[in-house]
């Protein structure tokens, strides 16, 4: 009578680990998708913005072609201003990091040091 439910218990518990492994490959797919679209979030946006243009405002075809430069200066324009909102950040942070770095002791510097490599690899592509 015991082995029938070690036998139950065994196969729940590998259903239990397997569904797991479902969800977990599931949710990491997902957050990659996430990321991707996030990243052109930009053209997304314009393209949205032109086609609600299009509808609201019943732009001619002519008016289309014609407005078409206007939006790509837009789209332009925003990348430009977070490029340089990037990079004012990053300027901050050094700053920071520097007034900082006064204050230490040299222990604390090495620490920081490290500290600070560690934050730089855990977003490589800035």
């Amino acid at each position: 009578m015991t082995r029938p439910r070690t036998g139950r218990i065994i196969l729940s518990l590998v259903v239990l680990f397997l569904f797991g492994g479902v969800c977990g490959y599931a949710f990491a797919n997902r957050q990659t998708e996430r990321l991707a679209t996030k990243a052109h979030w930009e053209e997304r946006w314009i393209e949205l913005r032109v086609r609600e243009d299009i509808v609201r405002l019943k732009l001619t075809p002519e008016q289309i072609a014609q407005s078409r430069p206007s939006y790509d200066q837009l789209l332009a324009d925003i990348r430009k201003v977070r490029e340089q909102t990037a990079h004012g950040i990053f300027r901050a942070v050094s700053a920071q990091g520097r007034t900082l770095s006064e204050q230490l002791t040299p222990e604390q510097r090495e620490e920081y040091v490290k500290l600070t490599e560690e934050r730089r690899a855990r977003f490589p592509n800035r």
